[in-house]
């Protein structure tokens, strides 16, 4: 940890890897603190996405009133920065203030900071239309993002051209996380309202559930719904609760689930798709493993406990991901990457 710790504005906050990321993600750190039980680092980070919380509309950075930025400073790619490229930020810190609450009971930072929970509610409903949340860079007056994708799978998105979706565009996973924070934020603050939204975005669960496939979409944009079996079935878990997915739902996902399935986890995407993605079919992380872990936890799903465990025996290090080469999965991106060290302690305090 202490290779990535950095103190900016008289906050110590942590870059999320190296050599390859040497800047300050909202995704990583928020839930690498919440996978550790860091309530400091939590705060911390949460002080520093209220001071960077987005103002205007900016089409260069993606920055939407109310929006929690992706990475600080952003990576520039021609006119555009990625800065506020990311559609799941925004309620991660709502999540985040949640669990800062209910680990330390602080009132005073909870109302020191309500303006800024307040924006980030509004922020997510005004991108739920109908009970859906939907990504589309009109919010910020852009034409397009830096990022071809915005939720944490940012590379690309299956059978789309050039990988990029035709918006506007729900992620399923997304919608989930979005629904998750206005669910933490309903339980911070009194808001009647948002009872209503989180009720519709929980009914539109079934529009984006393929029975025939047993599986969520992957995604569903302008040109159509987005078929893919991969990990976003199991990392949505963690942010669902027991009651929004019925019996059959759940038999579907671990019937899918099971061809995501390696000896060091579960791998982001279902190697049938290794033609059209490689770099996904052949991947696994290892803080997905951990948040995959606490899901299967809530739902009682043994199988996928010990399956999404498996990773700990290889964590000697702290790589970003493992890929697969000649029939063998290896360390491969930053090393050490900060959420795999929350993985690996996770796994250690479960155990």
């Amino acid at each position: 940890m202490h290779l990535l710790k950095k103190t900016y504005l008289n906050l110590e906050l942590y870059q999320a890897g190296k050599p390859g990321y040497p800047r300050f993600f909202t995704r990583d750190s928020i839930i690498s603190a919440i996978l550790m039980k860091e309530s400091i680092m939590l705060k911390n980070q949460l002080i520093f996405c209220g001071m960077r919380q987005g103002k205007e509309k900016n089409p260069l950075t993606g920055e939407e009133p109310g929006k929690i930025f992706h990475e600080y400073p952003g990576f520039t790619s021609g006119e555009l920065s990625t800065e506020y490229n990311a559609c799941d930020t925004t309620a991660l810190f709502l999540i985040g203030h949640y669990y800062y609450y209910e680990w330390t009971q602080d009132k005073k930072f909870l109302e020191e900071n309500i303006d800024t929970i307040k924006k980030a509610i509004e922020y997510i409903c005004l991108h739920v239309r109908e009970g859906i949340f939907y990504e589309d860079p009109l919010f910020s007056g852009a034409e397009r993002f830096a990022l071809k994708v915005t939720y944490w799978k940012d590379s690309e998105i299956l059978c789309r051209k050039e990988g990029i979706p035709s918006y506007p565009v729900v992620y399923t996973l997304a919608h989930i996380q979005n629904m998750s924070g206005l669910r933490c934020a309903e339980k911070l603050i009194e808001n009647d309202n948002l009872k209503i939204i989180i009720e519709s975005m929980k009914l539109s669960l079934r529009q984006l559930y393929n029975s025939n496939n047993k599986s969520f979409y992957l995604a569903i944009d302008k040109e159509g719904k987005i078929d893919g079996i991969t990990s976003d079935l199991l990392h949505s878990l963690f942010y669902l609760e027991k009651e929004d997915l019925n019996e059959e739902q759940i038999e579907g996902i671990l019937f899918s689930s099971s061809s995501l399935e390696t000896p060091l986890g579960y791998r982001t995407m279902s190697s049938v798709y290794t033609m059209i993605d490689q770099y996904h079919s052949e991947t696994v992380w290892p803080f997905e493993q951990a948040i995959i872990n606490l899901g299967a936890k809530k739902f009682g799903l043994k199988k996928v406990e010990e399956v999404s465990s498996r990773i700990i025996r290889y964590l000697d290090s702290d790589p970003e991901y493992f890929k697969l080469v000649s029939g063998e999965f290896k360390k491969a991106g930053c090393d050490p990457q900060l959420w795999t060290i929350a993985a690996k302690e996770y796994f250690e305090l479960s155990n």
